[in-house]
């Protein structure tokens, strides 16, 4: 059996269209193709082009749960037994990553809710994915920078492109499934179902600064950190062993951190074995935004792995992020 779950939301929080999904593809268009999970890289020329439009037209009024802070989990009125699945999809300028079908397929077949953090980037390399994660009524997508960014080390306008940019790609890939026949065939209020824009943000490494918080915020974006981490990129890493993380530390209000683009390992076998377990145990599972909106986001003033200061070597490591 999926999750129950059903969190009362805002009415002006849309979140997708079943109608959209089954009139735009076939139920093979949705299912998962190996060969997409494969990883180029490098390119044989970076990618730096900036999306068609450098700023969303659409503007938001959004209030954030936590202006200025890092959301790492929700406090969740006693008896509420909810987490968050979340995937990233990162893409830097020098590489074009993958799409883990395995793991979408498994959500969608046990009715499982998630939120994808997608950057801009790998929103325009994989159109088709992302406006079909976009209009899944399961699914959230977020933003994740244009091009994975270390927005602790980016600064002004820089740091700021890489959050604007991937609103406005995300924009873009809307209105694209807007214009679309099928979209259109589904319903003329259909659309109005699927966000226009993301309103939750995921920084890249796990790495902030007080400025990018703000540029988060001031954009509507909730700050979405974690705090189980699967470790799924890890080489060498089983699905025996991120089950275990799962079952071993979860608890009501977490907020998982695990990747869909072709760098989880195992990921899709590891949600077999934890997600049966956890429902057992009386979980159900909730988009980042469902869960917010069910209790109290419990926040810090930075942003880390599993502790402050732990992720600052990826400063020096990576540098601005981009791999340029």
């Amino acid at each position: 059996m999926g999750s129950a779950f059903s969190g009362a939301l805002d009415p002006n929080s849309p979140l997708g269209s079943a109608a959209v999904l089954r009139t735009c593809w076939t139920p093979k268009d949705l299912k998962e193709a190996r060969v997409e999970r494969a990883i180029i890289k490098p390119l044989p020329t970076p990618d730096t082009r900036p999306p068609l439009r450098l700023a969303p037209e659409s503007v938001t009024s959004r209030t954030t749960s936590a202006p200025g802070r890092s959301i790492r989990r929700v406090a969740l009125p006693d008896g509420q037994k909810i987490i968050a699945l979340t995937f990233d999809l990162c893409e830097q300028a020098v590489e074009k990553t993958g799409y883990d079908g395995a793991i979408v397929d498994y959500l969608r077949a046990h009715q499982i809710k998630a939120t994808f953090f997608a950057g801009g980037k790998w929103m325009r390399s994989h159109p088709q994915r992302a406006m079909q994660l976009m209009a899944d009524p399961l699914f959230e997508v977020g933003n994740h920078a244009w091009t994975h960014g270390n927005l602790r080390v980016m600064r002004g306008e820089e740091m700021r492109n890489q959050i604007v940019w991937t609103q406005a790609q995300y924009e873009i890939l809307w209105e694209d499934l807007q214009k679309s026949r099928c979209a259109i065939n589904a319903g003329a209020q259909e659309m109005d179902r699927i966000p226009r824009l993301p309103r939750v943000f995921r920084f890249p490494f796990g790495a902030c600064s007080a400025e990018s918080l703000q540029a988060a915020a001031q954009l509507g974006l909730d700050a979405i950190q974690w705090n189980i981490v699967t470790a799924d990129s890890v080489r060498g890493q089983t699905a025996r062993a991120i089950a275990d993380t799962l079952l071993n530390s979860a608890a009501p209000g977490s907020i998982i951190i695990a990747h869909a683009n072709g760098r989880g390992r195992n990921t899709a076998a590891a949600l077999a074995i934890a997600i049966p377990e956890l429902q057992k145990r009386g979980y159900e599972f909730a988009t980042v935004s469902e869960l917010l909106a069910r209790g109290t986001p419990i926040t810090e003033d930075t942003c880390y792995e599993l502790k402050p200061g732990d992720n600052k070597r990826y400063d020096k490591l990576f540098g601005n992020g981009t791999g340029l």
